[in-house]
């Protein structure tokens, strides 16, 4: 098993391909961790938890500074005076601590992705370390590098090349005189499961992400009904961990969360989605509901719902109704608006009657009236 250092950015998160490339390597067999040169944990494409990362960090980089100038003088030195000059000395800095850092981690080879500044850490790390190194070449790095005589300098150190395109593989042997011997072109490869045109039914819940709205009914009933002809999609905010929640029960592959969004971007799920489902509960804390607004927007969006009688809901709907905090009922009851789904245009239809009737403008004018004139 060979121990490698990828050094990437996970400022914005990690580019999705070097995400996905990191993963599959993992799961065939490779010791990876990850050396970044920013890191935001928050970000989407963070890394897995049982991801070995290493951070990058100020101190620690002037200590192994300090170390490499009392144990090798000389070598210091003479990068220091290199790295003046090209003005990479930031790369430099954090080359030294990376590098002590791979040597305590027996770090055996590094790749980067992108021949930019992270290359050039790479670059330094290799001429400190005397380990084998390699890069990916995509194609900014090509066209808008920051500092293309140090890419010059470093590409030709490098070991292993990988181009994306063979355009990009011309291009360093004609422009930056490369060995064509150390390039090989590999295309950035997808998930082809995850890209493919399905016609699933769609079941939408927009809501707060707390304990009254019955994300914990939903995703249990989701683990019941076990269906791959189905796709589950959240849209809130709040302070449930739904993430932590499908993982615990096993159902990612089976449930989309979104975080909060305008009624522009709402919109398009509303009139994509098929079914609408909100299995509210009363609580201690935040009692029971009103009539949900969503409700009205998914009825007034042609939806088949499935929703439980709690607060004023049966104000509003009347089917599909199953008992609140009853994972198993809301299960049942979803498989009846499954069934529902050949004749959704006329259940959909009805519903949006039933709100133009009773909630539309005329309510905001019956409002005014009767608080201002």
């Amino acid at each position: 098993m060979i121990k490698t250092a990828y050094i990437v950015s996970i400022g914005q998160g990690m580019e999705s391909f070097i995400y996905r490339e990191v993963d599959e390597m993992i799961k065939r067999g490779l010791d990876i961790t990850l050396y970044t040169t920013k890191y935001n944990p928050r970000d989407i494409f963070s890394p897995k938890k049982e991801w070995s990362v290493e951070v990058v960090n100020y101190l620690t980089i002037i200590k192994s500074f300090f170390l490499y100038l009392f144990s090798k003088p000389l070598k210091t030195i003479f990068l220091l005076k290199s790295a003046i000059k090209s003005k990479t000395i930031v790369e430099l800095l954090m080359a030294f601590d990376y590098s002590l850092r791979m040597r305590r981690q027996s770090i055996e080879y590094i790749h980067c992705h992108f021949g930019d500044r992270k290359f050039f850490i790479g670059h330094y790390c290799k001429e400190l370390l005397n380990i084998p190194l390699s890069v990916t070449i995509h194609a900014h790095e090509l066209y808008a590098n920051p500092n293309e005589s140090f890419f010059k300098r470093s590409i030709h150190n490098a070991d292993k090349i990988v181009c994306i395109s063979q355009k990009n593989k011309d291009i360093l042997i004609d422009r930056f005189c490369v060995d064509p011997f150390k390039i090989k072109v590999i295309r950035l490869s997808i998930d082809l499961n995850n890209f493919q045109r399905q016609e699933k039914l769609k079941v939408l819940t927009v809501a707060r992400y707390t304990e009254r709205k019955g994300f914990k009914e939903l995703f249990e009933a989701i683990k019941i009904l076990d269906s791959d002809e189905v796709e589950f999609i959240t849209i809130g905010f709040g302070d449930l961990d739904l993430h932590g929640m499908a993982e615990s029960l096993n159902i990612k592959d089976k449930v989309t969360i979104f975080n909060k969004m305008s009624a522009e971007q709402l919109r398009y799920f509303y009139n994509s989605c098929d079914i609408f489902c909100l299995p509210s509960k009363s609580t201690e804390i935040e009692g029971a509901e009103g009539i949900p607004v969503v409700l009205m927007e998914a009825m007034a969006s042609e939806m088949i719902i499935v929703t439980t009688p709690n607060g004023s809901i049966l104000e509003l709907v009347d089917e599909v109704i199953v008992n609140e905090g009853d994972s198993v009922a809301l299960a049942k009851g979803l498989e009846e608006a499954f069934g529902l789904t050949h004749i959704f245009r006329n259940i959909g239809q009805r519903n949006r009657e039933k709100v133009i009737n009773e909630y539309g403008e005329k309510n905001i004018d019956a409002l005014k009236m009767y608080l201002y004139e």
